[in-house]
């Protein structure tokens, strides 16, 4: 008790030189709660984020891993040639195509679901306008054109916007295709696409969806009738209503016809943007919708007339319509989707497929400028940290100085060189926890406001380094980017992320507790010099050499 109560009365007759400790102690604990609360802050709303995150997964050919299997291979052979046209028949297309999963595949992994995960599906096909029915975004003239262009030309397939080659009903050698193998070109005037429930719909007529049905209403999702909807503009270009019925055919065969009734007719609000217009190929107000099991059935007619196409060489081709088909998994957490994806292995999933989850990309993405500020904020905390502990070390050195007469006498009248030593302890102690408080508190008050801020600039940096990029490649600030490749995939992510730009809490007992070993830190530090002086005083000198 008497050492506290001398630690108490050094503090209050060395005012001045432990005000200057406690503020540096302050702007410690204040830059240390500050910078330990952003922290905290992160790794709370990376774990919010993550918890409320709809995960969905979908399986792909993995093309890359092909191309370095081929490139090993290729490496590995004894011969090899530096003449381009050689190193171009290396490549097998049919390799770097793979093997398309069907239906059946799809649903078998189905198999590694867990409760509450479940699986939606579509399938598109690409059908031509039979009759007085035009595609939006063509006229009278085109569609006469195209239609004598066809009848005297094979293998030449009419697209929205004019004459498209078809390259499918060629052989390879005169396809021009890399490798002697021909294109696969079967691009129609529409895409109909159909769907296995309203929930794979819901990207588009969902509560913040583009689409909404405008006239009669959503095709039955139970049933196989070959009914559709079609966009507002296809309806009005072509003057159809509901109850309307339009006659499509297999771009490949025109004589195979099909007959769909209008059910319903939509508006779509990303049709007007001057990105989907650029072609008309890939215009959505072309885009009809149907039931999966509906489109199912279209396709095995196609498959049972088995109809055929014969080139000017003789040469046939099956013209049955064939389906691209996309299949997500969706799953209730990401633990679900990681055990998703080492399962369907098990299932029999070729290595040369790859499980993948964009929205786990896109909440990546949606946490780089809170994780960035993190680090920084961590890196700042280590710098004032050390800077503040060397001045503090510095002080005290001084401190000790001035004070080693008190030492001696102390030490002279019989108290002992720990119990002194523990005394200029208990003062730093005191003077450090009484600054560590009051920084705490204002830190903790600080941390939210002062986070967001942050945060909001650091998204602005991000963003203003998206829109340079645009810039350079010419896009307008409303643009959505290039199309088809994947690097401008993965810029067009970045640039259009949903960023976590605010945080509602940041300290917490954790952050406190962080804190307090921070105070003991530099409790340490700032005593280490005066330990280590006490100790080797000797009582008798010091006395003896005051001046």
């Amino acid at each position: 008790m008497y050492i506290i109560k001398n630690a108490l009365k050094s503090i209050t007759r060395n005012k001045l030189r432990n005000i200057l400790i406690g503020v540096i102690v302050l702007i410690i604990s204040l830059s240390a709660c500050v910078s330990l609360s952003i922290q905290q802050a992160a790794e709370a709303a990376k774990a919010d984020t993550l918890q409320n995150l709809n995960v969905t997964g979908t399986i792909s050919f993995d093309r890359q891993k092909a191309m370095e299997e081929m490139k090993n291979s290729d490496s590995n052979s004894s011969s090899s040639s530096s003449d381009s046209s050689s190193n171009r028949k290396k490549f097998d297309f049919d390799v770097l195509q793979g093997s398309s999963l069907k239906l059946d595949d799809y649903m078998k992994y189905t198999k590694a679901l867990k409760s509450g995960d479940s699986y939606y599906y579509s399938g598109a096909l690409s059908l031509n306008a039979t009759g007085d029915l035009l595609p939006y975004g063509t006229s009278e003239e085109d569609e006469d054109s195209s239609s004598s262009t066809k009848s005297s030309t094979s293998g030449e397939q009419k697209g929205p916007g004019g004459d498209m080659p078809n390259d499918s009903n060629q052989n390879s050698s005169n396809s021009g295709g890399m490798g002697g193998r021909p294109f696969q070109i079967d691009q129609g005037d529409f895409t109909v696409t159909g769907y296995s429930s309203y929930d794979a719909m819901i990207s588009m007529f969902g509560e913040d969806g583009s689409c909404e049905i405008t006239s009669g209403s959503m095709f039955d999702e139970s049933s196989d009738a070959l009914e559709c909807i079609i966009s507002n503009e296809l309806a009005e270009y072509n003057s159809l209503k509901v109850g309307d019925t339009i006659k499509l055919s297999n771009p490949k065969y025109e004589k195979e016809t099909y007959k769909l009734k209008i059910v319903g007719i939509y508006t779509n609000s990303d049709s007007s943007s001057e990105e989907n217009n650029r072609f008309m190929m890939n215009d959505p107000a072309n885009n009809i919708y149907m039931n999966y099991t509906a489109l199912s059935k279209i396709i095995s007619k196609s498959e049972k007339k088995a109809h055929t196409t014969t080139d000017s060489d003789g040469n046939e081709t099956s013209a049955v319509l064939s389906e691209n088909l996309a299949f997500t998994y969706t799953f209730a957490n990401v633990d679900n989707y990681n055990y998703f994806a080492k399962q369907v292995y098990k299932l029999g999933l070729s290595d040369d497929y790859t499980v993948q989850s964009s929205d786990l990309q896109a909440y990546e993405n949606s946490l780089l400028p809170l994780e960035t500020l993190s680090q920084t904020a961590v890196w700042f905390f280590l710098i004032v940290l050390a800077v503040g502990g060397v001045i503090l070390i510095t002080l005290n050195i001084f401190n000790l100085r001035e004070r080693k007469y008190e030492v001696g006498v102390l030490t002279a009248i019989g108290m002992k060189k720990a119990k002194v030593a523990f005394q200029f302890v208990t003062e730093i102690f005191i003077v450090t926890f009484i600054a560590l408080i009051i920084g705490t508190s204002i830190g903790a008050a600080a941390s939210v406001p002062v986070t967001n801020t942050l945060l909001q600039n650091q998204i602005s940096s991000s963003q203003s380094s998206s829109d340079k990029i645009n810039d350079n490649f010419g896009f307008k600030n409303d643009d959505k980017g290039m199309q088809g490749g994947p690097g401008m995939d993965r810029m067009n992510n970045s640039a259009s992320a949903k960023y976590v730009d605010s945080v509602s809490s940041a300290t917490n007992l954790f952050v406190v507790l962080e804190l307090a070993a921070v105070g003991l830190f530099l409790t340490i530090v700032a005593s280490l010099a005066a330990l280590i002086s006490i100790m080797r005083y000797e009582p008798l000198k010091i006395l003896s050499n005051r001046s």
